[in-house]
């Protein structure tokens, strides 16, 4: 429901190009977004990890993760946790 007060962007400026969002964000948030899209890509382009990148935007790992989610980038140092069945010796 769009409110008077806080008008709707539907996609954001990086570099020149339009990106999509894939839900609409407040104009103040975009703008956010906006500023911070080069960092996000540059962390991106080092290899960083998502938590290494947040602490480094000054954010959380779930906001790095919404912004990821909204603007539809993959990010490219994913440190998957596993395995999980791990076979545990018995206890003698």
């Amino acid at each position: 429901m769009p409110s008077a007060r806080h008008p709707l962007v539907q996609q954001l400026t990086f570099a020149g190009k339009p990106i999509p969002l894939k839900k609409p964000m407040a104009v103040y948030a975009a703008n956010r977004l906006q500023a911070i899209l080069p960092q996000i890509a540059a962390l991106n382009q080092a290899g960083k990890s998502q938590s290494d990148a947040a602490e480094a935007l000054g954010t959380t790992v779930c906001t790095l993760r919404a912004w990821l989610d909204i603007t539809s980038t993959p990010w490219r140092n994913i440190k998957r946790r596993g395995p999980y069945n791990i076979q545990k010796p018995p206890h003698a």
